[in-house]
């Protein structure tokens, strides 16, 4: 087997493909407005009830998810994901919180972090955690492709079966070279 047809090679091309998408391309399902009955009673916000996302945290998480970007340094990006995970961790984010839709996208970005970190085992946990946090919820690429199937395809792609693979709402792109390292590694 050549190193061009290395499963770490493949992950690594397959996810630098797709991350521009996490950042630029996402779209939540649900709407993160909560709405709020108009009253004369006194001023009602949502951090009176809410767990609000700490900002700097948030903040210092992106840039450190800029600075992996343009280093393409492994560690980088392991220490950005973690960072993304501090972030949301301890925070429940129940139906009409504020920061639900940025704590997922965070998570998202955490996920294809470890993947391009290389740590497979922390990001198949980070996706557990993202789907349990965010039961009813996805992302969505400029596609239309789903974040959490695209994930799932490249974290388990030598297990899906030709039916699964076709099932899950990926770009073409991505289940075409699936497709294609699946035919390689069995013939």
């Amino acid at each position: 087997m050549s190193h061009f047809l290395s499963t770490p090679h493949i992950l690594r091309m397959l996810t630098l493909v797709f991350a521009a998408a996490i950042v630029s391309g996402c779209s939540s399902t649900t709407s993160s407005e909560p709405s709020f009955p108009v009253s004369n009673q006194p001023s009602y916000t949502p951090t009176d009830y809410y767990q609000p996302m700490d900002e700097t945290c948030e903040q210092q998480a992106m840039e450190m998810d800029s600075f992996a970007q343009q280093s393409g340094q492994a560690a980088q990006y392991l220490a950005s994901a973690k960072a993304m995970l501090r972030c949301v961790s301890g925070i429940q984010f129940s139906k009409g919180h504020p920061d639900a839709d940025k704590a997922l996208r965070l998570m998202a970005m955490s996920v294809i972090n470890l993947i391009k970190g290389g740590d497979i085992d922390a990001a198949q946990a980070a996706l557990r955690k993202t789907q349990s946090k965010f039961p009813d919820k996805d992302l969505y690429f400029a596609d239309y492709s789903s974040f959490f199937d695209t994930a799932t395809a490249l974290l388990e792609q030598q297990k899906l079966t030709r039916h699964q693979l076709a099932a899950l709402n990926i770009s073409a792109d991505l289940r075409t070279e699936i497709e294609r390292q699946q035919y390689w590694l069995s013939h």
